[in-house]
């Protein structure tokens, strides 16, 4: 195990799958592909409901066995699990919670460390129960570096959201070439023919912003909302045309909004325009 500390993440937990329809199963279940779990270790993925709006985001390991294990949000572990089962029918899907638990460390050399999908420059995630000598209990620094990197998570902050709204199509969660799956239809449309007008920013802040306040311009026009926030950076979901705003305020809070080292260029340049990744 390396030096550096683990970060233990309580507010996330592993549930395991394990029968012979899981993979299967899975794949008309979320946004991205399973297959690529036979050439990676992690990969990160959106659960939608009909209409296309996230329920909750989701990161699927594969750790050397037939089984797979899918992290989620404890809160919404029940609301998640019933949401799956609605769907398993006659499938040969079991579901059970894993007692491994789940750290963070910034340390990708780790040989026991599964660096994170959605961004590599993230880090990556460690499970088991390893002696207390090795973990940190500092989550606020997870929470930290995660708003720093302009990455949401769970469902308090993507609940409802489309999933390029929350950058599913920067941060590798959503495959344009795999079969149906719940949620599929609109996703689908949004990619190749609509305009993502707003998404997932991070902001600097001069101080703590309320989860839920509106983001301001500099002629009070509502552009935004705050949906996770410390008293140094905030993450917000932003209309693109506003991010070269010099005025941004919530709760009277001075904003600066932040491109994330993972977001092409072209996509705050083509704001009035296409900004998909599907874009030639």
């Amino acid at each position: 195990m390396s030096t550096q500390r683990l970060i233990k993440l309580p507010h996330r937990v592993l549930l395991k799958l394990h029968g012979s329809d899981t993979n299967a199963f899975l794949q008309g279940l979320i946004t991205n592909d399973v297959t690529k779990l036979q050439t990676q270790n992690g990969l990160a993925a959106f659960l939608l409901n009909t209409k296309g709006r996230i329920v909750e985001d989701v990161l699927l390991w594969r750790r050397g066995t037939d089984d797979l294990f899918l992290e989620c949000s404890k809160e919404n572990k029940t609301i998640l699990t019933k949401e799956i089962l609605k769907y398993r029918l006659r499938k040969q899907v079991e579901i059970t919670e894993s007692s491994d638990q789940i750290f963070f460390t910034e340390d990708v050399s780790d040989k026991q460390a599964h660096r994170d999908p959605r961004f590599s420059g993230f880090g990556a995630r460690v499970f088991g129960n390893p002696s207390s000598s090795e973990v940190s209990e500092n989550r606020e620094k997870y929470e930290n570096l995660r708003r720093s990197a302009g990455i949401a998570e769970g469902s308090q902050e993507l609940a409802e959201l489309l999933p390029f709204q929350a950058n599913g199509d920067l941060l590798n969660m959503v495959s344009l070439d795999k079969g149906c799956y719940v949620g599929q239809e609109l996703t689908a449309r949004t990619a190749h023919t609509g305009v993502i007008r707003r998404r997932i920013l991070p902001f600097e802040c001069e101080g703590q912003v309320k989860i839920g306040a509106e983001v301001l311009d500099e002629k009070k026009n509502k552009v935004g909302k705050i949906i996770s926030s410390d008293t140094t950076r905030c993450l917000g979901i932003l209309q693109l045309s506003s991010f070269k705003s010099q005025k941004l305020t919530a709760d009277g809070v001075s904003l600066t909004a932040k491109q994330p080292e993972w977001m092409p260029d072209k996509i705050l340049a083509n704001n009035k325009t296409r900004t998909s990744l599907t874009d030639s």
